[in-house]
């Protein structure tokens, strides 16, 4: 039941496959694909906003003021590339920091593991040669990617070319299709494709999405998917077959169709995606639960 309607420009970061609505909605053929699509993108973005963070990975350079020199509050950081300091204020950062003159916090977060979480703090070492930050305004710059977590895994696909891959290709031939997933975010070496489209072994792909840039990659190199958490993709899927079902009803009233009891007309979320999201919700500062 592969799907073989391209995913429509601007859909990116799906958190689900639109294969894997279709098999979970009973849906044969390929005349509402591109509904799924949207469904599948509309539905990752509700549980970007109802957790309050981002569960696909950004790369980019972020500058942070300093108003402790003990410490730096960050958003959700997965991996750092680099610390930059602007130690004497002039708005250059001229002190790239080495890992012995900071901390990442909260201790043991393993971002990069499956069952890990996020950097929320930059922390000055007490112990290290530079035991406090210069304080003020954009004083810290970090190179990093920006995400709840970045765990890859090897789809065991590679690039089957024949030739290097081009910046510009969208076009991309692999060993195995069948190892790679529609809506699936790739990483080639440091660059992310998203896939729109699996044919075989051909994949249409959109390159250098969240931030990274389009570059040649060598034939036969690795491609890695990456991985979301469970909850995420199964309230994805909740979401997006809701989504999609109103297209039969699309001014049906929704007030009390989560279930029995009494009408909840100000349901933020599917209940079941919200239990599934429970734990993984960042509660925005100054809002009472």
């Amino acid at each position: 039941m592969a799907t073989t309607i391209t995913a429509p420009i601007g859909v990116i970061n799906t958190y689900a496959g639109p294969d894997t609505l279709k098999t979970r909605a009973g849906i044969t053929g390929s005349t509402q694909e591109s509904l799924l699509w949207l469904a599948l993108f509309g539905a990752s973005r509700v549980v970007d906003r109802y957790c309050n963070r981002h569960f696909f990975v950004v790369s980019a350079t972020r500058q942070f003021d300093v108003e402790h020199p003990g410490a730096v509050a960050v958003p959700d950081l997965a991996a750092v590339t680099a610390i930059r300091e602007d130690a004497n204020r002039d708005r250059v950062f001229e002190l790239t920091l080495s890992a012995d003159q900071y901390l990442l916090y909260p201790t043991n977060a393993s971002p990069e593991r499956p069952w890990g979480r996020p950097y929320t703090r930059l922390v000055a070492d007490p112990d290290g040669t530079r035991p406090a930050f210069t304080i003020g305004r954009r004083a810290i710059e970090i190179d990093g990617d920006w995400g709840f977590r970045r765990v890859l895994q090897d789809t065991g696909a590679d690039l089957n070319e024949g030739s290097p891959l081009s910046s510009t290709a969208t076009s991309v031939t692999v060993t195995d299709g069948s190892l790679v997933d529609p809506g699936a975010t790739l990483w080639i070496e440091q660059e992310q494709v998203f896939v729109r489209l699996v044919t075989g072994n051909d994949l249409t792909v959109e390159r250098g999405v969240n931030g990274t840039t389009a570059v040649t990659h060598a034939d036969a190199s690795d491609l890695s998917a990456m991985s979301y958490p469970a909850a995420v993709s199964e309230a994805t899927l909740l979401i997006a077959g809701r989504l999609f079902s109103r297209k039969d009803s699309p001014m049906a009233v929704t007030a009390g169709s989560y279930g029995l009891g009494a009408p909840d007309t100000r349901a933020a979320i599917d209940p079941d995606a919200g239990r599934l999201l429970s734990t993984l919700r960042r509660l925005p500062v100054g809002l009472a639960s």
